[in-house]
């Protein structure tokens, strides 16, 4: 099996949930028994809307082990509906993840330093998982600052960097920031970038196919 992929962000709604999705499309097209997994989710539907729109088998409870009703940080989450952090069932559900798929997709609750309990971060259960990380990043000003300090704090970490994804999540027209920002921060971090998901009016797997297939995944 190749190593597990954690996909984390700058920042909420940079686009995980629909990297992921892509990600696993593209890997599903090359023959690759993909799995995802959202170790913590709080309030919404992305483990649902990955487990359909990839077809994928198993019970959702593997897939998402620990969720909460609330759209807070996880640790706030979690306390407030009197839910334990049981690494334990995250770490079980995993395994059985890692059995039946040739590739791992863990999709991160925020960023990298949100807390999943206290004095328990994201890149805390990354190291915990041996996954290396994309990280998701927005195109526009202020972008440089996010995704430097993410990579900086995961090197800090000593986390391996696959790389990084810009999620185009406008249709507006780009500007000088947004032609330029994935040179620059390819340069000044000298971590790769994977390149850009464009953005997408239809999420249907003929659009990805035709306007993500510059993603460099392997």
């Amino acid at each position: 099996m190749r190593k597990p992929i954690f996909i984390t962000a700058t920042d909420t709604n940079a686009g995980k949930t629909i990297t992921v999705y892509i990600l696993g499309l593209l890997l599903q097209k090359q023959g690759m028994n993909v799995g995802v997994m959202k170790p913590v989710q709080c309030a919404g539907n992305d483990a649902q809307f990955l487990k359909k729109a990839l077809g994928l088998q198993e019970d959702i409870s593997f897939i998402n082990p620990i969720f909460a009703p609330e759209p807070l940080s996880p640790h706030l989450a979690l306390r407030r509906s009197n839910i334990k952090f049981d690494l334990q069932k995250i770490k079980e559900a995993f395994k059985q993840l890692t059995d039946r798929h040739d590739v791992i997709l863990i999709e991160g609750a925020g960023g990298l330093m949100v807390p999943l309990a206290e004095d328990y971060y994201n890149a805390d259960l990354i190291r915990e998982l041996n996954a290396e990380v994309i990280v998701v990043s927005r195109l526009g000003l202020g972008t440089i600052n996010h995704t430097l300090l993410t990579i900086n704090q995961a090197k800090a970490y000593g986390l391996k960097i696959k790389g990084i994804i810009f999620s185009d999540m406008t249709p507006k027209k780009k500007g000088i920031a947004e032609q330029t920002n994935p040179v620059e921060i390819g340069r000044l971090s000298k971590v790769n970038v994977l390149g850009i998901i464009p953005y997408l009016k239809k999420f249907t797997a003929k659009e990805i196919f035709n306007k993500c297939q510059n993603l460099k995944i392997n």
